[in-house]
């Protein structure tokens, strides 16, 4: 009873640590959203006619079409909010939004209604039929616990959702090569939490190599250093969890790997 309270008392403790370091370093990575809300950017750097308000882009929209691997690394969309820079020439031209919203794959970007509203009505409009169209895409895919309440993991396990990884024309053909599918053990830095397992399948299908190598992570097993302050502070694994995979609160699906307890001899 005793190394059991101790146990509790243990993760008790770490988990206000990392509630206190939320707090203090970032207001996403594990803030509290409304599921429909959850991913969603706001591209007022893209408004250059005053007439119309900023684009709010849902990531949840793109996420049962598309990896995340098409759009940051084959489009060049930047994985810092408002670090692409985009102008309505280059989606115009066929650059950006401009590569899918080309009245083929995706409706026109001349439909410029369909994500500048002129005004707050328009914008409660939009969103509210963005709640609406999120909650009927919601009902048919596996639940999750935090984020969007979307597990998008198992949706594409399952074949519920189907991804598109490359467009004609932009993808560059794959090379025939070896891909890292392993489950990769890691030792979490406090001692007696739950191991960590790293799924680079997971991560591969998704992401792809580019948008983790080798930048922030080197390439080889175990040389880059990260701390969970750093992680909540948007940096490394929190540069997507926390603001649009799933967020901190889900610490089992990192930290998936049973603790031993060794039972205590008693005397």
């Amino acid at each position: 009873m005793k190394h059991s309270r101790n146990t509790l008392l243990f993760f008790t403790l770490f988990f206000i640590s990392v509630l206190g370091f939320t707090l203090f370093f970032s207001d996403k990575a594990m803030a509290v959203a409304k599921s429909h809300e959850y991913g969603d950017i706001e591209m007022s750097h893209a408004v250059q006619n005053k007439s119309v308000m900023p684009v709010t882009f849902r990531h949840w929209t793109h996420r049962d079409k598309y990896t995340c691997r098409l759009c940051h690394v084959d489009l060049e969309f930047a994985q810092k909010a408002g670090g692409t820079g985009i102008v309505e020439a280059d989606n115009r031209d066929g650059r950006y939004c401009g590569a899918c919203h080309n009245g083929k794959l995706a409706f026109e970007v001349t439909l410029c209604a369909r994500c500048h509203p002129k005004n707050q009505s328009e914008k409660n409009e939009l969103d509210l039929k963005a709640k609406e169209d999120f909650f009927k895409l919601k009902k048919i895919l596996p639940p999750a616990r935090y984020g969007n309440k979307i597990d998008w993991i198992t949706a594409e396990n399952t074949g519920k959702i189907k991804l598109i990884d490359s467009l004609p024309g932009i993808t560059m053909p794959q090379q025939n090569m070896v891909v890292n599918r392993r489950d990769e053990p890691r030792t979490p830095s406090l001692p007696g939490l739950p191991g960590i397992i790293f799924s680079h399948s997971k991560h591969v299908i998704w992401s792809g190599c580019g948008m983790c190598h080798p930048e922030p992570y080197a390439l080889e097993a175990g040389k880059t250093a990260v701390t969970m302050k750093e992680i909540i502070s948007g940096k490394y694994c929190g540069r997507c969890h926390g603001t649009v995979a799933f967020p901190l609160n889900d610490c089992s699906l990192c930290h998936s790997k049973p603790v031993t307890l060794k039972e205590e001899k008693t005397p």
